[in-house]
């Protein structure tokens, strides 16, 4: 995984207990674990699918995760009858390197769509540098697909309570910003008949190939059904291996993924004819994906009905102190947090205990903590962060 993904173990545990997720990843690596298999499992968080890829014959499994869950992922493969075949490597996939190639990678590294945190650019990592020339890689790809919908439900956060609040507060600055947002769509199933058009294909992220977490396209709809348009239904089809797959779609029971819903600035009415030309993009800055939506609603003479133009870069206000500290011909000055990060840093390059460290950031900044525990919390917080892992007997 290219990033911590701040799951919990609860969340793992919804993500195991959701059959219509997990029953196609385990019917997949029933399909394609072999007994000399060797697997790389990216983000394996608790450790169920390196669990299974030992229970199936698998002759090694790279389990690699990020997250403290790993350590619970050890101590479930200590009363498995295959665990010993699971080499556990907490950390980034990114920032690993493994004595073989392998025959599989696995990676369950999607949010409520793929691009999520930066694990397209992970498992693209993994096939170039882990990944043997005839290897496989689960999932094989992800098909985006949108679809125009009527969708007061959800459009209701839009209006309220920026348009209109009980106490009749003025907040329509906030609508604009909240407009340029996307969200995890209600947990019930949309109706179909609330759907303006026929889905569209957004575009296709094949795992095999892909080379960019980018992607840019340009869709067009004809209105098959009068009503009200308030954003776009966004998800994925995942085909893990030939004939096997799952989806998140709008009207099918929510996966624990959940479903996009990207809203439209103003809310319009079509009829059958109307034609709503979009271009949706992503596209990476400043480590986030960057997410456009424009969108042109035309009735049959060709008269524009609508024009909105959409973007996450507007859904946060700008902060222009924050601006001119980013600024290229800034001088930045350490606040006195900076240069207390900067004496610990400082002292462990130098290998100081942390104590020792402790005590002479206490004496440097008398009256700058409440006690000797926040002190020993700053110095400790830094040493995870920074520092290198010490190696236990249990690690491989």
């Amino acid at each position: 995984m290219h990033a911590p993904d701040n799951y919990s173990l609860h969340s793992y545990g919804r993500m195991i207990t959701d059959r219509t997720r997990s029953q196609p990843f385990v019917d997949a690596l029933r399909r394609l674990i072999r007994p000399e298999s060797v697997v790389l499992e990216i983000g394996t968080g608790a450790g169920y699918f390196a669990l299974l890829c030992a229970h199936l014959g698998a002759s090694r499994i790279y389990a690699v995760e990020p997250d403290n869950a790993i350590e619970v992922a050890k101590l479930c493969a200590r009363d498995a009858a295959d665990g010993e075949r699971i080499v556990w490597i907490k950390g980034l996939s990114t920032a690993i390197d493994l004595p073989e190639k392998v025959d599989i990678v696995l990676g369950d590294l999607h949010g409520t769509l793929p691009f999520y945190n930066h694990n397209i650019e992970a498992m693209v990592d993994a096939r170039h540098r882990h990944l043997k020339d005839a290897g496989l890689i689960v999932p094989m790809r992800d098909v985006l697909r949108v679809v125009p919908a009527q969708a007061p439900h959800e459009y209701a956060a839009v209006e309220a309570p920026w348009n209109a609040n009980p106490e009749g507060l003025n907040l329509h600055a906030g609508r604009t910003f909240v407009a340029n947002q996307w969200w995890r769509a209600r947990i019930e199933p949309a109706r179909s008949e609330d759907f303006l058009s026929t889905p569209a294909e957004w575009g296709v992220i094949d795992y095999r190939t892909v080379t960019s977490p980018d992607l840019d396209c340009s869709l067009q709809w004809t209105v098959q059904r009068r009503g009200t348009m308030h954003g776009y239904y966004v998800w994925f089809d995942g085909e893990l291996c030939d004939g096997v797959g799952y989806s998140n779609a709008p009207d099918l029971p929510e996966l624990v993924y959940g479903r996009a819903f990207f809203p439209l600035e103003r809310h319009t009415d079509v009829v059958p004819g109307d034609r709503i030309d979009t271009r949706f993009s992503t596209r990476i800055l400043d480590e986030r994906h960057l997410f456009r939506w424009n969108t042109r609603i035309t009735d049959q003479q060709g008269n524009t009905k609508a024009e909105c133009k959409q973007s996450t870069f507007q859904s946060r206000p700008i902060v222009r102190d924050e601006l001119q500290r980013a600024a290229t011909d800034h001088i930045p000055h350490l606040s006195t947090d900076g240069r207390i990060d900067q004496m610990i840093l400082n002292e462990m390059a130098r290998s100081r205990p942390l104590t020792e460290i402790a005590d002479a950031l206490a004496e440097a900044y008398p009256g700058h903590f409440d006690d000797a525990s926040k002190v020993m919390q700053r110095v400790a917080k830094l040493s995870l962060k920074y520092s290198r892992p010490a190696r236990g007997p249990d690690d491989h």
